[in-house]
């Protein structure tokens, strides 16, 4: 038998080194229980040779080993747990709803930043063809009375009539963008307006540009030519590359053979881009 001599637990199980209450080394004890009754039978001695066979052999008291051990009334119970209180969750959906606010308000920040002086300068900028709300229709176009002009010249040939035409709107561009006087008096005929707006006739025009420095590149494209007698309509695409941004326009341009040459009597521009 072993007993733990902290809790004073008895073990008879002789195998078991350490208290199943709280691992102490047990010690065995060294006396027999009293209510033991097993007895071992010692061998026989040489000296004992004399003895009758039929005298019964010297008997020898033994501790008894028994299955049972003793347990303290106490019951076990476990150590306390040595944490304290689970710490609440954090709300982490706050924080997330937070940082994309933020996001949002850098994006809106930056996209206005980038347009917002694009528009402004766009608006200053009066070399630029001023866009209607609607793409026009040729017909509401005014159409100024033309002085007399012989029409014995005035070229038929489509292909002809587009080329001189395309190069015309190249020039007209090219001299809004620079600001050629001389080649605007050249181009415009004496009744032109812009814009389908009375007001804004050639002399107006010419006193009022200015050269447009923002321009980096620019192309005048899908041109169409519909000519009737000694006049033609032009409709196209002007395309401007700035600094900031790139300007699309659909125009719609009235010419009028005269002197030899062709001259813008009307012009309308539309901002699609």
């Amino acid at each position: 038998m072993k007993h733990c001599p902290t809790c004073k637990r008895a073990f008879d199980d002789d195998t078991l080194s350490f208290c199943l209450e709280d691992g102490t080394p047990l010690v065995a004890d060294v006396g027999a229980r009293p209510d033991s009754q097993e007895t071992l039978v010692s061998p026989r001695s040489p000296a004992m040779g004399s003895e009758s066979a039929g005298a019964p052999p010297p008997t020898q008291a033994y501790s008894q080993l028994s299955g049972k051990a003793t347990v303290s009334g106490s019951p076990y119970r476990p150590p306390a747990a040595p944490y304290g209180p689970a710490a609440p969750k954090r709300k982490t959906w706050l924080w997330v709803i937070g940082i994309l606010a933020i996001l949002s308000i850098l994006v809106v920040a930056i996209v206005a930043a980038f347009t917002v002086p694009g528009f402004l300068r766009a608006s200053k900028n009066d070399n630029r063809p001023q866009p209607s709300p609607s793409r026009p229709v040729t017909s509401a176009s005014p159409t100024p009375d033309a002085s007399p002009t012989s029409t014995d010249d005035v070229p038929t040939d489509s292909a002809e009539v587009l080329a001189q035409l395309t190069k015309l709107e190249k020039d007209w561009t090219e001299a809004n963008i620079k600001d050629d006087k001389q080649a605007l008096e050249r181009i415009l005929a004496d009744e032109y307006v812009g814009n389908d707006d009375n007001s804004r006739t050639k002399r107006k025009y010419i006193d009022t540009i200015k050269p447009d420095t923002s321009v980096e590149n620019w192309e005048v494209y899908d041109l169409t030519v519909n000519q009737t007698g000694d006049r033609a309509v032009v409709n196209g695409n002007l395309k401007e590359e700035t600094s900031d941004e790139t300007y699309v326009y659909d125009f719609v341009d009235t010419f009028v053979w005269r002197d030899h040459r062709w001259q813008a009597v009307t012009s309308h521009a539309t901002r699609v881009k």
